[in-house]
């Protein structure tokens, strides 16, 4: 369902916490191409006009607002309109809440509300047989513009009570509202499921499989069969709106078949080469007066090293990301870092990267 613009609330669209998402509801940041955002962190939140903007540029299936505890919250039913037609109880329990402004789902098959509430933890539960989520921070949601009723926000009198009558777990992010770091989940392992392990479109199971196996060998190489059952089960229920293999069982089959074929676990390669560096070692000649800081000079001598890794013939990968948690610098600086490798002639960029392909870079500086 395409968002009609013009018909999203003002409310929402003068507050500057929009993103765009694609996939499995993955958020992006609207004002940088191909770079997740996350409910935690402004600076990968936009203007509205820069997410529609982003969204007519083509590429994301939609827009999301970022709730951030300011008072303005939302209501998520699941699966409660048939053929266009909501049903009566959905309706009975978002006027018990007192939601004036209702619109379509993305997929047409459920409701969102918008209004003020008070600051609550997320609450998910079954109330009237109604499936129903509660947020009002840490959180985004879909917005379509495709109302069944469109009044204004107003203050939601039920908001608290309906949270208190769902009772359960106070929920916690999901994955698919914070991928701004590499560690989008932590289940009761404490391994995380990084975003590059989820599917985004058909045909990418196996091979996101077996890069989650790879990575949670490489992460924690002594985590127990009870662990890597949880981990596989929550993969499952976020990659099942793309994959559509709906028994759990040939999941975990085909996991472990990849667990068992990890022969490089991740992060092991580049652990070797960042462990060979002497970064006290003097810089190659004439890069130190080029003014860069530490942390420049830094990506400068593992730039480097990766391609002495690769020999002199290949290009190597690095993504602004990976160049961020290797430095310490947050990945839009990085970004800007290797951009200004690029641009001194310390690095030859040999091709740009677009959504999970880093970008491949060839060390130009003369190291005699």
């Amino acid at each position: 369902m395409r968002p009609d613009f013009a018909v999203i609330p003002y409310e929402l669209r003068s507050v500057p916490r929009w993103v765009v998402w694609k996939g499995a509801k993955v958020p992006y940041c609207a004002a940088a191409a191909n770079s997740t955002a996350s409910v935690t962190d402004p600076d990968t939140w936009a203007s509205f006009p820069l997410a529609q903007t982003a969204y007519e540029e083509g590429g994301y299936s939609g827009v999301g607002f970022v709730l951030n505890g300011d008072g303005i919250v939302g209501v998520d039913l699941d699966k409660c309109v048939n053929e266009g037609k909501p049903e009566p109880a959905a309706l009975g329990l978002l006027d018990r809440i007192g939601c004036k402004y209702i619109e379509l789902s993305p997929s047409g098959t459920g409701l969102r509300g918008f209004g003020y509430g008070e600051n609550i933890k997320g609450r998910r539960g079954i109330l009237d047989g109604v499936n129903v989520e509660l947020y009002s921070t840490a959180r985004y949601l879909t917005v379509t513009g495709h109302p069944i009723f469109s009044g204004p926000l107003v203050p939601l009198s039920g908001f608290s009570e309906v949270a208190q009558a769902i009772g359960g777990a106070d929920l916690q992010k999901r994955p698919e509202d914070d991928r701004s770091h590499s560690s989008a989940f932590f289940c009761s392992s404490s391994v995380g499921i990084p975003a590059t392990c989820l599917p985004t479109s058909e045909g990418e199971r196996n091979r996101c499989l077996f890069h989650l196996a790879r990575y949670i060998k490489g992460v924690k190489p002594g985590v127990t069969r009870e662990e890597l059952r949880a981990i596989v089960q929550e993969w499952h229920r976020l990659a099942l709106p793309v994959i559509g293999t709906k028994d759990f069982t040939i999941t975990l089959t085909d996991f472990m078949r990849g667990w068992a074929k990890v022969k490089q676990p991740h992060g092991e390669t580049m652990d070797n080469i960042i462990n060979a560096i002497d970064f006290t070692a003097p810089l190659p000649t004439g890069i130190a007066a080029l003014g860069y800081g530490e942390a420049a000079n830094r990506l400068a001598r593992i730039c480097q090293a990766l391609q002495a890794h690769e020999g002199s013939e290949k290009p190597f990968f690095i993504s602004a990301r990976q160049a961020g948690e290797l430095t310490g610098m947050h990945y839009t600086d990085a970004s800007k870092v290797l951009a200004a490798l690029v641009m001194d002639g310390v690095l030859v960029l040999v091709s740009k990267g677009s959504g999970r392909v880093a970008s491949r870079y060839r060390w130009a500086w003369a190291t005699a």
